[in-house]
């Protein structure tokens, strides 16, 4: 007689969970990183004005274009950075079935829909200058709260894990995004 193969879990992933597109997540990277743009778009100009005699680039709009083109890398490497973190962080908490790399990427671009939708609403009514608002610390830890919660709700609706889990795993990732988001804005 042959012994019996060792269980090996179920690679399929949970209640008929389909892939996320990654048409979904360029969609997404999209908004989010011409919301970025949008946001710092003043801050970037006075940059590129303030540091004109110390150019190295051939002009201004060439020193402008790479700055832009900077915000745009920073903003894909950073969500997809906070994605892989994010998800080890579940997986040591809340020790279970895990979202996979891209289901955490497209959950944490999910949670930069309330800065997206509120970048759109500021630069339809509101002076331009009133973006500089979003670059203080309370409220860049408030977006970072509300992405967290997106987050921990969509594991919550996909994944079964225990609701204290998933109350401390909220709680390191506010604190985890409050320090890198305050470190972030000091600098």
């Amino acid at each position: 007689m042959i012994p019996a193969a060792p269980s090996v879990p179920d690679p399929s992933p949970p209640h008929g969970l389909r892939e996320i597109s990654p048409a979904w997540i360029t969609f997404l990277l999209l908004a989010y990183t011409a919301s970025a743009q949008f946001a710092v778009g003043t801050e970037i100009d006075r940059l590129v004005t303030d540091n004109a005699e110390h150019n190295r680039f051939s002009s201004q709009e060439v020193l402008l274009t790479f700055v832009r083109l900077s915000v745009i890398a920073w903003g894909i490497l950073a969500s997809f950075l906070q994605a892989l973190v994010l998800r080890l962080i579940y997986m040591g908490i809340v020790k279970g079935p895990a979202p996979t790399l891209r289901f955490s990427w497209f959950w944490v671009l999910l949670g930069q829909i309330p800065f997206i939708a509120t970048v759109i609403v500021m630069g339809l009514f509101l002076q331009p200058e009133a973006t500089g608002l979003l670059g203080q610390a309370w409220i860049r830890i408030l977006f970072g709260t509300i992405a967290a919660a997106i987050y921990i709700a969509a594991a919550k609706k996909l994944f079964v894990a225990p609701m204290g889990r998933l109350a401390v795993l909220f709680v390191v990732v506010v604190v985890v995004n409050s320090i890198l988001l305050v470190s972030g804005s000091s600098a």
